[in-house]
């Protein structure tokens, strides 16, 4: 049986649906139709009781995931008793993270890891949150710096590394800034930590309904965060102008285009914007250090990992719990 049958098919049993696998593997559902019957065809039996919702395994079914299973743990210990043998391995860090937190957060602690190593060979590879995935899994990285997989959790140890709070910059001269100004946070403020204070008050996103907006284009990175928070108000922002990239957002709400919402590690202390702490269960992102499942960390991905820790609560993103 070839090796997507089995990848495809074990996609299924993960995600519970066809649909659902193929966009966890960046296929077709006709492609991961057509894997799963020629699994089924070579097992002699259905893998699957189409009848059920979600999907569930038949007893065949049941046997032949217990074994793909079994041949997933048995791939991961070869690989990671060859890493061991491989004396580049000691000497090499490969981190994959997205293009945007690899350009903000990462120079300066590869920067310190570099002092502390000058003989360690740090490779980053940037990518999107499913990229990343696929690239642990395939060995071309050691460490994924993401939020935890939404699939397959099971097949990954994930580490607590650091939270993101979002937060809504508007250009200084919109009229709700006046109205709004006991609640008005400076670049300042942001930079040193005020935003994550209890105290630190807060404001509905409804209370910005007159102002024009700066949003993402579906598939941006931000794009679900910043759904999730309109939708919880049922709040329309009146749209400026659509972007792709929270970079040029805030460029652009610097600009005086539109208010825009970003993380909080991309504010520049002597920004000119105002920035508001919003009032939504979604104004924070938890990120992990997600390792294959059993793999063993190095020396110096684990004092990598305390870099990023400390930095990370040096600018008062403490690791979350």
């Amino acid at each position: 049986m070839m090796q997507r049958e089995l990848e495809y098919t074990y996609a299924v049993y993960q995600t519970g649906s066809f649909s659902k696998a193929a966009k966890l593997l960046y296929a077709s559902q006709p492609a991961v139709s057509m894997a799963v019957q020629r699994a089924e065809e070579g097992l002699g039996y259905p893998i699957f009781d189409r009848q059920a919702h979600p999907l569930r395994l038949t007893d065949a079914g049941r046997i032949f995931i217990h074994h793909v299973e079994t041949i997933r743990e048995s791939e991961n210990l070869l690989h990671n008793e060859i890493d061991k043998l491989s004396d580049k391995k000691e000497r090499t860090l490969r981190i994959g993270c997205s293009p945007l937190k690899a350009s903000f957060l990462l120079p300066e602690i590869i920067a310190r890891f570099h002092k502390q190593n000058p003989d360690v060979e740090v490779s980053l590879i940037s990518s999107f949150r499913k990229g990343m995935i696929r690239d642990l899994q395939e060995h071309k990285v050691d460490i994924v710096i993401n939020t935890v997989p939404e699939t397959g959790v099971t097949d990954f140890n994930c580490i607590p590394a650091f939270e993101i709070h979002y937060l809504l910059c508007v250009p200084p001269d919109q009229p709700v800034n006046e109205q709004l100004r006991d609640y008005v946070l400076c670049g300042r403020d942001v930079a040193e930590g005020k935003h994550l204070l209890k105290q630190c008050p807060h404001v509905p996103i409804s209370s910005f309904s007159g102002t024009p907006f700066v949003i993402f284009a579906e598939g941006e990175e931000s794009y679900e965060q910043n759904k999730n928070i309109f939708s919880e108000s049922n709040f329309c922002p009146n749209d400026a102008i659509m972007v792709t990239s929270p970079v040029m957002a805030y460029e652009l709400a610097e600009k005086g285009i539109g208010a825009t919402i970003v993380a909080d590690y991309l504010i520049k202390e002597d920004s000119p914007l105002c920035f508001y702490h919003l009032r939504t269960q979604w104004e924070r992102r938890c990120f992990y250090f997600i390792l294959r499942k059993d793999y063993q960390l190095q020396k110096q991905q684990q004092l990598f990992i305390d870099l990023f820790r400390e930095y990370m609560a040096e600018r008062g993103q403490e690791e979350n719990p």
